[in-house]
C-alpha cells in the first residue's frame, strides 16, 4: 500500500475525499484541514485525472513537533537531508518522463510563525540539496520534483508532487480574466449539483468559461454565456485548447434566450460585486438572474451558485438544499446548491 495526500480548498475537503474515493483500489484515512490522506494499491496515474483537488502528492513523511521559533528552520534542514525520496521517485518516473533530477520546494503553513514560506523553503532545499545528488531549482516548472511541506499547527506533512506541474493548472486555461474561477472549485461545484454525462448544463454568466469546459469533460452538453465580449471570447479559445464542444454566445444573463424548464442543470459563479461591476444595484442583477435561471430549469433541476452575497440569492420555487463556505481570492464566499421542487 502507498500513501498520497490531496490539498484542496478550504471548505472543499469532503467533496475531494468522496472524488478520490470513488478511484479503484483507493482507501480515505484522514479528512483535515484542506488536506485529504488515502492509501491506494496498484498504479497511480489514475490519479491524475482527479478534478476537485489543487494538487496530490506521494506521501513521504509527517514532521511533529513543528514550533513557531526561528530555530525550527535548522531543524527543518536536518530533517529534510534524512528525507528517503527514492520510491517516491521511482513512481514518478513510472508515469511520467524525468530529465535531470531537478527538484524545487513548496511550503505552506497555518498559524503564526517567526519565520517565512520562503525560509522553510531554504532550509529544506539546503538539507535535500546536502544528501541528495538532485539540483535545486526555484523555478517549480522547471523541476523534475516538487518537494511540498504542508504545515497544519504542529505538524508538518511532507510529500512529493506526483505530476510534474499542479494539478489544478489546465492546460486549457490560457484566457483568464478578473474573478475567473479556479478549476477544481469549479469540478466541484458540478459534483455538488451531481452533474452527469448527457445533462444540458448551463451557466448564465460563464467567464471564461471554466465551469463550462468542466462540464463538458464530464460529458454534460454545456452552454452558457456572458455579457462581457472578451469573456467570452475567451471562453470560445479556452474550450477550443480543451477540445471540448461548447455552445457559448453572448448575452445578457436577465433575459435568457432559452426555453422555460429546458435546463437540467445550472452551475455558475455569479458577479460579487468586487471582481466584476454590474451596471445596477447587485440585488436587482441578482433577482433577475435568479428568476431566468428558476424559469430555465426543468422539473428535478439542481442549480449551484458560488457568491459573497448568499442573501441576495431568491427562488419562488426552489429548495435550498446545502451551503458551504469555502475559501477563495482571498473572501469566504458560499456555494449555494438549490433543487427544484416543481
Amino acid at each position: 500500500m502507498n500513501k498520497i495526500f490531496a490539498l484542496t480548498t478550504r471548505g472543499l475537503e469532503s467533496i475531494s475525499a468522496d472524488e478520490i474515493a470513488s478511484l479503484p483500489g483507493m482507501h480515505i484515512t484522514e479528512t483535515a484541514y484542506r488536506r485529504v490522506a488515502a492509501s491506494y494499491e496498484g498504479s497511480p496515474i489514475s490519479l491524475l485525472n482527479l478534478r476537485t483537488v489543487d494538487d496530490l502528492y506521494l506521501d513521504i513523511t509527517a514532521w511533529n513537533n513543528v514550533i513557531h521559533t526561528r530555530d525550527m528552520l535548522a531543524v527543518i534542514k536536518t530533517w529534510s537531508a534524512e528525507l528517503d525520496l527514492s520510491e517516491a521517485a521511482q513512481i514518478c518516473a513510472s508515469i511520467r518522463p524525468i530529465r535531470n533530477d531537478s527538484f524545487s520546494v513548496t511550503a505552506s503553513f497555518v498559524g503564526k510563525r517567526n519565520y517565512s514560506a520562503d525560509e522553510i523553503k531554504t532550509a529544506a532545499s539546503e538539507g535535500i540539496s546536502s544528501a541528495n545528488p538532485w539540483i535545486y531549482t526555484p523555478d517549480d516548472r522547471e523541476a523534475d520534483f516538487n518537494i511540498r511541506i504542508f504545515i497544519d499547527h504542529e505538524t508538518a506533512f511532507v510529500g512529493v508532487r506526483l505530476s510534474k506541474s499542479p494539478l489544478h493548472e489546465r492546460g486549457y486555461k490560457q484566457s483568464q480574466r478578473a474573478g475567473s474561477l479556479k478549476p477544481p472549485v469549479a469540478a466541484a461545484m458540478l459534483q455538488l449539483a451531481e452533474v452527469s454525462a448527457g445533462h444540458r448544463l448551463l451557466d448564465p454568466c460563464c467567464g471564461v468559461g471554466t465551469i463550462l469546459i468542466e462540464g463538458a469533460m464530464m460529458g454534460a452538453v454545456a452552454s452558457g454565456g456572458d455579457l462581457d465580449t472578451d469573456a467570452v471570447a475567451a471562453a470560445k479559445a479556452n474550450a477550443n485548447l480543451a477540445g471540448v464542444k461548447v455552445g457559448i454566445q453572448t448575452w445578457d444573463a436577465r433575459t435568457l434566450p432559452i426555453p422555460e424548464r429546458s435546463i437540467n442543470r445550472i452551475v455558475t459563479n455569479l458577479p460579487w460585486g468586487r471582481q466584476i461591476v454590474v451596471d445596477e444595484p447587485l440585488e436587482t442583477f441578482y433577482g433577475d438572474v435568479c428568476g431566468e435561471m428558476e424559469r430555465v430549469l426543468a422539473p428535478g433541476g439542481r442549480i449551484a451558485i458560488l457568491t459573497n452575497t448568499p442573501q441576495l440569492l431568491h427562488f419562488k420555487q426552489l429548495s435550498q438544499e446545502r451551503a458551504i463556505e469555502i475559501s477563495l481570492f482571498g473572501q469566504t464566499p458560499t456555494i449555494a446548491l438549490y433543487t427544484s421542487i416543481r
